[in-house]
């Protein structure tokens, strides 16, 4: 007689379910393997979204330091050009250091005077923050008066003037006694101080202009440090 070899009930079970463990855990192992396309992307199962978010912000970032680190370079190209000159040469140096070393408020100050100011060209808002960069940072700099020189994109010119530092200006002092000889001559009729003080302002604005290359028929606003951030000559 051939015996034959029967499998007991209970183990027949457990084998059953071995084996669909088994088939059920193989199907999990390959839910949970990555595709092959994903990962050459950089994207790997369920957080795909939050990944492509993380990288997308990253790249705003990048691009966004990118900007920033062009927009002080094309400053510093501003600074050495003919069209940015000062009374001090050692000035450029010290300014163009300056930038590097607070380029983010450099940024903030370019921004806030772009929102004040409407569409004007990158050059001409440089002619308002580079003094004030300087003048926030007064004690860096030479202690005498300082004279900034800039020919605007129009072909104008402007000379901002920041006090000595005593508080003493040639501008300021030219102004106030241009007011005290208009006062003068509007109660006596007497121009003589008026005109002498005028054609001395002409003397300065006509050196300016030569040395900036402003052509004579435009025009060229000497404008005190306090009033640059209003930027007047801004028509």
């Amino acid at each position: 007689m051939t015996s034959i070899s029967v499998t007991e009930p209970g183990a027949l079970l457990i084998l059953q379910q071995t084996n669909a463990q088994a088939a059920k855990n193989e199907e999990e192992e390959k839910a949970k393997k990555p595709d092959l396309v994903q990962v050459a992307n950089g994207i790997t199962g369920k957080p795909a979204e939050e990944t492509m978010k993380a990288a997308f912000a990253v790249n705003v970032a990048l691009m966004e330091m990118d900007g920033k680190n062009q927009m002080v370079a094309d400053a510093k190209t501003f600074i050495d050009s003919e069209n940015f000159l000062v009374s001090d040469p050692a000035i450029k140096e010290m300014l163009k250091g300056l930038l590097s070393e607070k380029s983010t408020e450099f940024i903030q100050m370019v921004r806030a005077q772009r929102e004040a100011h409407g569409a004007i060209s990158q050059e001409d808002l440089f002619a308002v923050v580079l003094p004030m960069m300087i003048a926030g940072n007064r004690e860096r700099f030479t202690a005498d008066e300082i004279e900034i020189g800039i020919k605007l994109t129009n072909d104008n010119g402007i000379v901002i003037f920041l006090p000595d530092d005593e508080g003493n200006s040639s501008h300021r002092e030219l102004a106030k006694a241009l007011e005290e000889a208009e006062n003068l001559y509007l109660k006596t009729g007497d121009d003589r101080a008026l005109n002498q003080l005028r054609a001395e302002e002409a003397k300065i604005t006509g050196t300016w202009k030569r040395v900036l290359g402003v052509p004579a028929e435009n025009s060229l606003t000497m404008v005190d440090i306090d009033d640059v951030r209003y930027a007047p000559w801004i028509k």
